[in-house]
């Protein structure tokens, strides 16, 4: 079986997870993993197609967008694949309703991976307005925080791995 998996990336997130879903894949699989800005072939030839990215200030990478439009009666026609990478949990619905194009339904479901605020990896007002929502989340002041939630949002390898899993049962 043949997979493609593309991504799009600013801080380094969702190349994280897509090659976490690659790892996973690997070996059982001819999989190929591709940055959405290197021009990743169409999606003829493959069984299964994954794209993701991250949500930055709100919205989805317009050039993974404009590649689901591109393809979408393919996309349509096999298995595919999305997952949405960010730092707020909450938001994950209304991301994935509003910046999904409505020309694909993807058959193997919409996924959450999570996401990270690491201010080392951007520049600019990126990184400061990272840092500022790290230092809001940090400094917190809940009278009662709850003490398993981490305040930081992080990738959610167990989602990674659950798509990895529906994938293998198609063989």
């Amino acid at each position: 079986m043949k997979i493609l998996i593309i991504y799009s990336t600013k801080g380094g997130v969702s190349k994280v997870c897509a090659n976490m879903l690659y790892d996973k894949l690997m070996g059982s699989f001819d999989v190929s993993v591709y940055d959405i800005n290197d021009n990743p072939p169409p999606p003829n030839g493959f069984d299964v197609v994954v794209i993701g990215g991250s949500i930055r200030f709100g919205k989805l990478n317009k050039k993974l967008k404009t590649y689901i439009k591109a393809h979408a009666q393919k996309l349509s026609e096999i298995n595919t694949a999305l997952f949405i990478c960010c730092g707020f949990t909450e938001s994950f619905e209304d991301y994935a309703s509003m910046q999904i194009p409505k020309q694909i339904i993807p058959s193997l479901g919409i996924h959450f991976f999570g996401g990270e605020l690491k201010p080392q990896k951007l520049k600019g007002v990126d990184r400061w307005i990272v840092k500022t929502l790290r230092a809001d989340m940090l400094n917190d002041d809940f009278e009662s925080p709850d003490p398993t939630r981490s305040p930081l949002p992080e990738i959610v390898p167990e989602n990674i791995y659950r798509l990895a899993d529906r994938i293998r049962e198609l063989l």
